[in-house]
């Protein structure tokens, strides 16, 4: 009986491992980003899809950019740190002038970090591994569609991570083509969208952005896809409405509410399960010791500098001399630079744990998405200074919630720098506003990694998940706004008004012909 019970519980333990193993898949990760704070969102989810038992490839930029990850097959693309440090040190207008002209900016970089990734020897040598076979192919989106031939290849369910939160770009590749009309991609042209005038604005920029996509983007990434993937150009077309599931690095709860088709998960804060770094005894007695509150000033990236004003760092400086709270700043500046006894300057800072020190009362930032996603978990209320792309939609948003107030970079004087820190400092409406908006973006029924990570192994689960995809005939763009009920409805009534014009024109004139007969007919004839 001892026996039958063992063999029963043997069993059992082998019938788990075997759905475990079932479970399990090959998963190959193709990610162009050249910059940390992107993989600050990707390597906790590795770690995360390793940690389930999945077998992960992983083609990324070097090690200085993303460290390994313990059980990952890595590949790494030199050619991508190089593009990075061309894209630092290449003198390019700190103003782009138009739509078009960043356009052909950024459509350049990423067929550079397509072409790179296609032609490094080592992801060559695994396309041509006929052993090689993945399930799952999860990469960055959008602008790299040249990778997407990745899923093609191995005909795997195609997964994207978008850093940046959704956009009607990323609306169109989860199968929604109707997306809103509050929201362009650029910064450029911008606004709320709240009343008929901006929606109409926006509306024109969505438009030209889509031709953008159309002639600039899309035409060099194609050339890509035809070269190393399938000379089918509509190939390509048809990967680009093969996603299963697109992870979107945002929630609805900082300000961002959107008609979310189902294979679109908001997964903002999914980074948060990495544990942080803690922070030095120097700096953990600098905090301690802010009996006054402490302010924490960090622009993220140095690459961002050479947009800056000349005198940014000094305006900056003066005005934090006049302050009594303490300031920790993250900077490349040299400490020597200092001049008041109130400033911890370094160049790398652990953000989340200065964050979550209980002195620290203000956020002084260009406001990037991972920042303000962190100031709201942490209740921290903001000082943004935006300077490109996402990072003035972000500011407009964090202002519209209570938590934050905007000064325009190239307008700062000490006295305007001094006056905003002073107003967030002194206005209670923020720091109360932040930790209803910290309790509204925490109380969500599984943390952001739990949802990704599900999300994820139900498309392996179901053999790509493409029930989840809305039909474009479902939801074109025409249906979505009624357009075609408006035109079919005024159509009836503008064919039923015609009609009806023409018989009431019809029937006048012959009364008139008639009764212009008749009149004539009553006139005597003099002789």
């Amino acid at each position: 009986m001892v026996v039958g019970r063992l063999g029963f519980a043997g069993l059992l333990v082998v019938v788990l491992l075997g759905q475990h193993t079932a479970q399990t898949a090959n998963i190959l990760a193709v990610f162009t980003y050249a910059w940390g704070s992107s993989y600050v969102l990707v390597r906790p989810y590795i770690q995360q899809l390793v940690a389930r038992g999945h077998r992960v490839t992983m083609i990324s930029a070097p090690v200085s950019y993303m460290p390994d990850i313990e059980g990952v097959q890595h590949i790494r693309v030199a050619k991508l740190k190089e593009l990075t440090e061309d894209l630092e040190f290449n003198d390019y207008e700190a103003a782009i002038p138009t739509k078009w002209y960043e356009a052909s900016f950024v459509a350049d970089y990423f067929y550079n970090c397509s072409k790179v990734i296609l032609e490094d020897p080592a992801v060559r040598s695994l396309l041509h591994n006929a052993s090689a076979q993945f399930s799952m192919v999860v990469l960055g989106v959008p602008h790299t569609d040249a990778l997407y031939g990745f899923a093609k290849h191995y005909n795997a369910s195609l997964v994207g991570l978008a850093a940046f939160g959704g956009a009607w770009n990323i609306d169109f590749l989860a199968g929604n083509s109707a997306p809103s009309v509050y929201e362009p991609m650029s910064a450029m042209g911008f606004t709320a969208g709240l009343s008929l005038f901006e929606k109409w604005i926006n509306l024109i920029f969505i438009s030209e952005e889509r031709l953008v996509e159309r002639f600039i983007y899309l035409p060099r990434q194609l050339e890509l896809y035809k070269r190393h993937f399938a000379a089918d150009s509509s190939s390509l077309h048809e990967m680009r409405r093969k996603f299963s599931l697109i992870l979107l690095n945002q929630h609805f709860s900082l300000g961002r509410v959107r008609s979310n088709v189902p294979n679109l998960v908001e997964v903002g804060g999914m980074h948060l399960a990495q544990q942080p770094d803690p922070l030095s005894a120097e700096l953990q007695s600098f905090l301690d010791g802010a009996t006054d509150g402490a302010i924490y000033f960090s622009m993220a990236s140095d690459m961002l500098e050479k947009w800056y004003p000349h005198d940014f760092h000094e305006t900056m400086l003066t005005a934090f001399g006049q302050l009594k709270q303490r300031v920790v700043w993250t900077t490349k500046r040299r400490e020597s630079e200092i001049k008041s006894n109130n400033v911890y300057m370094r160049r790398r800072q652990p953000q989340r744990e200065i964050l979550h020190h209980p002195n620290v009362k203000l956020f002084i930032t260009q406001g990037g998405l991972l920042s303000i996603i962190e100031a709201s978990y942490y209740a921290v209320p903001m000082l943004m200074m935006p300077v490109y792309f996402d990072q003035h939609k972000n500011a407009e948003r964090m202002e519209r919630l209570g938590i934050a107030r905007s000064l325009n970079l190239h307008e700062l004087t000490p006295e305007v720098v001094l006056e905003g820190i002073q107003e967030m400092l002194h206005n209670a409406s923020y720091a109360s506003n932040a930790k209803e908006l910290a309790l509204r973006f925490s109380d969500q029924p599984m943390k952001p990694m739990e949802t990704a990570i599900w999300w994820t192994e139900y498309v392996l689960r179901h053999k790509g998940a493409y029930h989840m995809r809305i039909n474009e005939q479902d939801m074109s763009l025409m249906q979505y706004y009624s357009v075609d009920l408006f035109s079919v409805l005024f159509g009836r009534i503008g064919l039923t008004a015609l009609i009806v014009g023409f018989l009431a024109y019809t029937v006048v004139t012959i009364a008139l012909r008639s009764a212009h007969y008749q009149f004539k007919l009553s006139i005597p004839v003099v002789s």
